[in-house]
């Protein structure tokens, strides 16, 4: 319809299980502001209180808690803020095939912000 918004993107992801998932993303117009966490959670069924597992980057005073997801850079003449997120091989090396869901959350200033979501698709791997 063309009245529906949609805050987020929304796209689906496949990944061989036990490999390493990467991706970048971009956030612009925070004006220089660092969000307070970053959350990349994947979950079997979406009303699960367990992820099958989650990435984070949490700002807390001037350290940040960098687990599965970084800060790469700020081009402060585009406002442009650029994140990494890696889910290493042992976060789906056990995971049953299958899809499951997942979003990539950012919290600012008491705001929750949808940036993506979607399924994920933990595909079979050929072994030698």
């Amino acid at each position: 319809m063309a009245d529906d918004f949609n805050n987020s993107i929304q796209r689906s992801i496949s990944m061989v299980r036990g490999d390493t998932l990467s991706f970048g993303f971009q956030v612009q117009g925070l004006e220089g502001q660092e969000p307070d966490a970053i959350y990349f959670t994947c979950k079997e069924h979406i009303e699960d209180s367990e992820p099958v597992f989650q990435r984070s980057w949490i700002k807390e005073g001037q350290y940040e808690l960098v687990d599965g997801i970084e800060k790469r850079s700020y081009d402060a003449e585009t406002d442009t803020l650029t994140y990494g997120v890696r889910v290493a091989p042992e976060h789906t090396q056990n995971v049953e095939l299958g899809k499951y869901f997942y979003d990539l959350e950012l919290n600012i200033n008491g705001d929750v912000l949808t940036l993506m979501k979607g399924s994920l698709s933990i595909e079979w791997e050929v072994r030698s």
